[in-house]
């Protein structure tokens, strides 16, 4: 029967090894050294993760922060221009705002959404909103509440103005554009 070790942390590992297999002193990751708190001068160096693409979104790479940028940008960059806004006072009293960009806006519970509303009577995949060529339009993708603009339902695409009322589930939605 082969003798075994126990770490610091307890793993339990053979007594062969020099040191634990499970808790290795230094992390490599694509060549970069993932930062360790340095107990000599009490330092800590910080790292950010970052997800390289959709398709690969299991392999993450860190990333020594940069300790010249001190300016944080609280805006996403989308890489298309902001056309308009939803704004909703239906859950929130102070108002909850929802940027809407050109392209394909996608509503609904579902968490790929371009805007989730936790909205029990909202489908996963509630609506979608197009904005092309100087022109809204919203559809609705078949969702069991239906979409509703300025009381009545939409049955086909909807060119939208600005001002109108979304109603999707119990959620409300007042439609800015710019």
């Amino acid at each position: 029967m082969s003798e075994n070790k126990t770490c610091g942390n307890g793993h339990i590992y053979s007594a062969s090894e020099k040191e634990c297999p499970y808790c290795p002193s230094k992390t490599v990751v694509e060549g970069a050294t993932v930062a360790e708190s340095n107990t000599e001068n009490n330092e800590t160096i910080q790292d950010k993760t970052e997800i390289i693409s959709e398709q690969a979104s299991d392999r993450t790479v860190i990333h020594q922060a940069d300790p010249e940028s001190t300016s944080q940008s609280s805006e996403p960059l989308t890489g298309r221009k902001l056309v308009g806004w939803l704004v909703s006072y239906s859950w929130n009293k102070e108002g909850q705002d929802y940027q809407l960009r050109e392209g394909k806006t996608l509503i609904g519970a579902g968490s790929e959404c371009d805007i989730t509303v936790g909205d029990s009577e909202v489908s996963a995949h509630h609506s979608t909103i197009l904005y092309r060529g100087g022109v809204f339009r919203i559809k609705d993708e078949f969702s069991t509440n239906g979409t509703i603009i300025n009381g009545e339902e939409i049955v086909d695409q909807t060119e939208m103005k600005d001002g109108d009322k979304i109603t999707v589930g119990k959620t409300e939605f007042l439609f800015r554009s710019i």
